[in-house]
């Protein structure tokens, strides 16, 4: 009888445990660039989804409106097509902009939708859901772009204007010999403070609301995400 024990070598344990460890989380990329990406997004989206609604709206009514005659129903599935091709834009759009990769593709037989006539084509390519679907995320991102517009450019100008103020209150008082800062906040609760600890104040009060801007744009990007219907499962983290 083999009365042998055989062992393990020392590190082949953790030679093997190494593949395991190796998986860890996504790596978090740089915070910055993807708020400055998000502030051109929302700056951009403002016109796009002006374009986005006209295209809708008007495609909508000269389909309704020319449906008695046969140019009205290819056009109405032509302004379908197109709707979907803005949301599926949209999507991608978000996805690139937060690092989240495609969902895996189906691949789906195309031999029927070969085979079909030019309106049975456009007919099978049709789901009502759909549809209705795209029509309410056109509408809600129309809204939407608005809003977060404007937020965006609300909380972005406040921490830029408090952060930069020092540096305008001395270019108004030595160019125009005007003093930005003669009915300040301090004057208004009669805080005796020198210039330098004002400035120090306004400075600090700019960062603060700059967090505080990061903060609100992180969250309208992810309100926006979910709106598409772009989901994390697959990807990275914002």
């Amino acid at each position: 009888m083999n009365n042998k024990v055989y062992t393990m070598p020392i590190g082949a344990q953790e030679s093997v445990q190494i593949p395991v460890q190796s998986q860890s989380k996504p790596r978090k990329g740089g915070t910055s660039p993807k708020i400055f990406r998000s502030i051109m997004y929302f700056i951009i989206s403002l016109p796009l989804t002006i374009v986005y609604f006209v295209f809708m709206v008007t495609g909508l009514a000269l389909s309704i409106g020319l449906t008695p005659v046969f140019i009205g129903i290819p056009l109405f599935f032509a302004v379908a097509k197109g709707m979907d091709y803005i949301v599926q834009f949209e999507q991608e759009l978000v996805r690139s902009l937060l690092d989240i990769p495609r969902p895996s593709e189906e691949h789906r037989s195309n031999m029927q939708v070969e085979g079909a006539g030019f309106l049975q084509r456009m007919k099978l390519g049709f789901h009502a859901e759909k549809f209705a679907r795209n029509i309410m995320l056109i509408m809600g991102r129309f809204v939407s772009s608005i809003v977060f517009f404007s937020l965006m450019i609300a909380v972005v100008a406040a921490a830029i204007g408090l952060i930069t103020l020092p540096v305008l209150h001395q270019i108004f008082l030595q160019t125009m010999d005007l003093n930005i800062l003669e009915n300040s906040v301090f004057a208004l609760f009669q805080i005796d403070w020198t210039l330098s600890q004002q400035y120090i104040s306004y400075v600090v009060a700019g960062f603060v609301v700059a967090l505080i801007a990061n903060w609100v744009i992180r969250k309208l990007m992810d309100i926006q995400r979910r709106m598409l219907f772009v989901s994390y499962d697959d990807g990275q983290q914002y």
